[in-house]
């Protein structure tokens, strides 16, 4: 059954409430008129014949009422809640929102937020029955999201106060009681040209703001202040540190991350700890300080474990998991004495050189919507979330704006309850946030932008599905939901994701085109085939829809920009960088090998006039192992058979111990190929493996080294025969040939595994078998 509550009045127990819960009726009052233009009133009591919605604790009921028992709330954790509809008249309903604490209230209404249908002067609660709604109680007690006011994100550095008040009540929505800050470590660090506000009074400001909600306040304080490669002035920097804490209203916890960045050496590192432990408790006694090993060496992670083994600090709360540690996070939880929490620190933010980059994403994407774009993944991150939920006592998350805000809601929402399932928050967050009447539509919506990335873009129909029921929904809100910036950026994404497809679609012909021409060199000529393939190459290939498409896209990031702040463009709305969402400034990011296929042009041309036109027909045959032969364009999932990847991404998704395709060291003029690679981490072997092979021949290995790691590697064969000793690749990208023993391939099976000697990981670009002629 449906209950109106349009006319409703929020009923609280006044000054006698928990200042959280009166924020809580606040918010809920708010929050409704913004959805409805109703104007719900506060009162602390109920008025006879008028639907009310009652926010209260056990202790805290208001005058005049009498809790129901059932609707008291779950008494195994604080932060437990009730929602309870009882039914004095058909026409006056009356629903419980019962929390176990002052911020319980805070998420009751939250949920009643995502139940509610909403539209203009309407407020219903649809399709449900007098009685227990829904008694509930979080799973993790640590549940939130960094907002870092600092040049880097793509949307927090343009907000004011309200904008940020605004969009922690949204993350309260789903259950969040955490938000973790960046802040100054010094009062005159100036504000930069889009910040209202200069960040030291910001961090104090938003510190002030939380507590009133009566959230718990992190702040993330890497060490960047040590001088590299000096000792560290630990008294100035304990300094700065206490300085800083003196100024925050409000401070639960402290967040140092051992490097990525701020590196220090373990023997200054955690004296520095411990002495800012010291202020830090002294400022606020019941703070806590963690601690994560991000960019620790193996020596550095073993020193790391050792000592809190071996002094168990008291001054020591817990340890972060974050991106960059080298152990997976099972080894982790094993080493660090149990008395240690483990709170994660995901990176849900980036798509690709991340944490958990987008699996087997094509290279379109990677060129375009690089690293930080708009990027829903709500059934990759639900699958993160409680992959490794047993190993930890909550999370925040990593973050650089709202280009990632679908995925705070999952997150929160599995911190709440891991057994929520997906599609059904999606619908409360569109019916929360968006529009009650499309929520199902918009959910959907989500999931396929996810499914968007799934596979190989060219000839792919399911943008162009996405982009359909977006466009429907975008039209049927009309000009007063268009407004609305999620939906702004769902439409974006789908409309984008179509453009990428639509120019690879021609840009691939273009390709295709000139290399059939270069394959008839020899009877075209050289120069006559150069002179129609520079013709060809050097036009602009488009069309009507993707020049249609792309005025929309910019018109979308003007409106971004002026709705929540979102910065597309470095040099139009203040993008930090190219990886840091300016998705305007790469969304015409060569999609084929243009560039390179005319720079070779040229090198064959500077050859004998008799070399000319072979130099030629070997461009179009550049991936050509030749008869017997083999060739894998690493990184590419279309095109690397011979890769062994390890274990599924179910069970690795952040790839410690298998294969990932990897994108960068990309430079104008180079191949598509040397700016994709397979990948390994740390001290994860890359492995090839051959079958097949003619025990009789002789191969030789023709290989392409590239990657941001600049790794040196060492080429083994069948565990047993080296090819060749420590080595990098070159820059820019060149083949380099190896003599594989005859032995190596004498049973037909060839495993290649490259060991890392130096870096990172290991990264090869591509490799070719080549079977010697006879």
């Amino acid at each position: 059954m449906d209950y109106d509550f349009s006319r409703a009045v929020i009923v609280s127990a006044g000054s006698d409430a928990h200042r959280a819960e009166r924020k809580a009726a606040q918010f809920l009052r708010d929050e409704v008129r913004r959805r409805t233009g109703l104007n719900w009133q506060v009162d602390s009591a109920p008025r006879e014949g008028v639907p009310a919605i009652v926010i209260a604790h056990p202790q805290r009921v208001p005058a005049g009422l009498r809790l129901p028992r059932q609707a008291e709330p779950p008494a195994e954790t604080a932060e437990g809640y009730t929602l309870f509809l009882e039914v004095p008249s058909p026409r006056a309903p009356r629903l419980w929102l019962v929390g176990n604490c002052g911020r319980a209230a805070l998420f009751a209404v939250g949920q009643l937020l995502r139940w509610l249908y909403t539209e203009r002067g309407r407020a219903l609660l649809q399709n449900r029955s007098p009685g227990r709604l829904i008694s509930t109680a979080a799973r993790f007690a640590i549940r939130g999201h960094q907002l870092g006011y600092r040049s880097l994100p793509n949307t927090y550095d343009a907000w004011n106060v309200a904008q940020f008040e605004q969009y922690i009540r949204d993350l309260l929505v789903f259950g969040a009681n955490s938000i973790e800050l960046i802040p100054a470590l010094k009062p005159d660090t100036p504000r930069t040209a889009i910040m209202p506000l200069a960040p030291w009074e910001m961090n104090v400001r938003l510190s002030r703001l939380l507590d009133d909600y009566d959230l718990d306040v992190w702040i993330w304080l890497p060490n960047t202040d040590a001088p590299s490669g000096q000792p560290a002035d630990i008294p100035r920097m304990v300094a700065d540190r206490r300085r800083l804490f003196e100024s925050m209203p409000r401070l639960d916890h402290v967040f140092v991350p051992g490097g990525d960045p701020g590196d220090m050496p373990p023997e200054e590192l955690f004296p520095l700890l411990e002495r800012m432990a010291e202020e830090l408790r002294r400022v606020h006694p019941r703070a806590g300080l963690w601690l994560s090993p991000q960019g620790f060496s193996r020596e550095r992670m073993d020193t790391f474990y050792r000592f809190l083994r071996e002094q168990q600090p008291d001054w020591l709360t817990g340890v972060v998991y974050g991106p960059w540690i080298r152990d997976r996070m099972e080894r982790v939880r094993e080493m660090v004495p149990a008395r240690y929490k483990l709170r994660r620190y995901p990176d849900i933010t980036h798509c690709v050189r991340c944490q958990y980059p987008v699996p087997e994403w094509d290279m379109a994407f990677a060129l375009t919507l690089n690293r930080e774009p708009i990027n829903p993944r709500p059934m990759a991150q639900a699958h993160i979330h409680n992959l490794f939920m047993h190993l930890a006592d909550g999370c925040i998350t990593y973050s650089e704006g709202v280009n990632d805000d679908v995925n705070k809601a999952i997150w929160s929402a599995r911190l709440w309850d891991p057994r929520c399932a997906v599609r059904n928050v999606l619908i409360e967050y569109g019916r929360a946030y968006i529009s009650s009447e499309h929520a199902e539509d918009i959910a959907e919506g989500l999931l396929a932008l996810e499914r968007n990335w799934q596979g190989a873009l060219l000839g792919n129909p399911r943008p162009r599905l996405t982009l359909s029921l977006w466009k429907h929904i975008w039209q049927a809100l009309g000009k007063e939901g268009q407004g609305n910036w999620r939906l702004q950026m769902a439409y974006f994404r789908a409309l984008y994701d179509v453009f990428v497809q639509a120019r690879l679609d021609v840009e691939s012909k273009q390709e295709q085109d000139a290399l059939k021409i270069l394959e008839q060199s020899e009877r075209l000529g050289a120069q006559n085939a150069a002179e129609q393939v520079r013709s060809l190459l050097n036009r602009t290939v488009t069309a009507p829809e993707i020049e249609a498409m792309r005025r929309e896209i910019l018109t979308l990031g003007e409106m971004l920009w002026k709705s929540i702040g979102m910065q597309m463009s470095v040099s139009r709305y203040h993008a930090d960088g190219v990886e840091r969402g300016a998705v305007l400034d790469t969304m015409d990011e060569p999609l084929n090998n243009r560039l390179w296929i005319l720079g070779e042009i040229d090198k064959a041309l500077q050859l004998p006039a008799e070399e000319q036109a072979r130099a030629l027909v070997q461009i179009a045959r550049w991936t050509d192992p030749g008869p017997g032969g083999f060739y894998d364009d690493l990184g590419n999932p279309l095109a690397e058979p011979h890769l062994v990847r390890g274990e599924r991404w179910a069970n690795d998704p952040g790839f410690l111990r298998s294969a990932q395709d990897e994108f960068g060291a990309m430079a104008q003029g180079y191949r598509l190929s040397w700016g994709n690679q397979a990948s390994t981490l740390y001290g994860t072997p890359l492995e090839m493996l051959y079958t097949g092979l003619d025990p009789n021949a002789r191969y030789r290995l023709r290989v392409v080294y590239n990657g941001r790691f600049r790794a040196a590697m060492r080429l083994i064969a069948n565990d047993s025969i080296q090819i060749h000793d420590a080595l990098r690749g070159t820059q820019p990208p060149s083949v380099m040939e190896f003599e594989i023993p005859p032995e190596a391939t004498r049973e037909g099976v060839l495993r290649l595994k490259w060991e890392l000697v130096d870096g990172r990981g290991c990264q090869v670009a591509e490799v070719w078998l080549v079977k010697e002629p006879v």
